[in-house]
């Protein structure tokens, strides 16, 4: 007799919580510290709660929350631009965790989601010849510092 995952509905172990590949991702390593050193304590349920939505189930696939592009979750291609990451739509706000590719993690770095998607929209319009909007970068950023 098997269970559910919570996250993605695949079977697994009757006394699991989760299917090996779901576990897999909420296993990883925190590498990210505070302001001791300390290795920052990831939110299980704000991770299971992120994995569920970005969660296709008719696809049978995670997906970006940015781009809805299909993410790859074999460990193996962790150099992949696709690989599933876990990001903060507000920097050190844990409760604030979405699904993305890895690139989208890298890109949006610890701009906050509104932040990101500004300077996104105006990079966009300067590849189509307008102006760089400099007031989208973050404050502090053009004062000479």
């Amino acid at each position: 007799m098997t269970s559910e995952c919570v996250i993605c509905s695949a079977p697994c172990h009757p006394q699991a919580y989760a299917c090996d590949r779901c576990r897999k991702l909420l296993s990883r390593v925190e590498t990210r510290r505070d302001a001791d050193g300390k290795p920052k304590r990831p939110d299980r349920q704000a991770r299971i709660r992120a994995l569920q939505r970005a969660w296709d189930p008719k696809a049978q696939e995670f997906r970006c929350h940015y781009t809805g592009v299909e993410l790859i979750t074999d460990p193996k291609r962790w150099r992949d631009h696709r690989y599933l990451s876990f990001e903060h739509q507000t920097p050190g706000d844990e409760s604030s965790i979405v699904v993305v590719s890895a690139l989208m993690n890298r890109m949006k770095t610890d701009l906050s989601d509104t932040e990101f998607r500004r300077l996104v929209v105006a990079l966009a319009a300067s590849f189509q010849g307008q102006p760089f909007d400099r007031s989208t970068f973050p404050a502090g950023s053009f004062d000479g510092s």
